[in-house]
């Protein structure tokens, strides 16, 4: 059996003059290998930065990560309190 765990993609943004002011976006789309996520990733940022040297000034860096296990989020909603209605 061949394991496969998922990649996604954060893109943080942030503008020189405002360090403060920090912009992290998750395109809802997951990779299959580092490759293929950082190709699309260094598209997507490539145009952003371009968008954005015309218009706010902004700058986009992203990151590939491994999404979270299904098992993160079934304990995540195991240790929940139980609501009531």
């Amino acid at each position: 059996m061949i394991e496969l765990i998922p990649l996604m993609v954060l893109i943080l943004g942030w503008h020189p003059d405002r360090p403060g002011e920090i912009d992290l976006q998750r395109p809802e789309i997951l990779f299959e290998t580092a490759a293929e996520c950082e190709s699309a990733a260094g598209k997507m940022v490539h145009q952003m930065n371009e968008r954005a040297a015309s218009q706010s000034g902004a700058r986009y860096e992203f990151r590939c990560l491994p999404a979270p296990r299904a098992d993160e989020f079934e304990e995540l909603f195991r240790s929940q309190p139980e609501r009531g209605e």
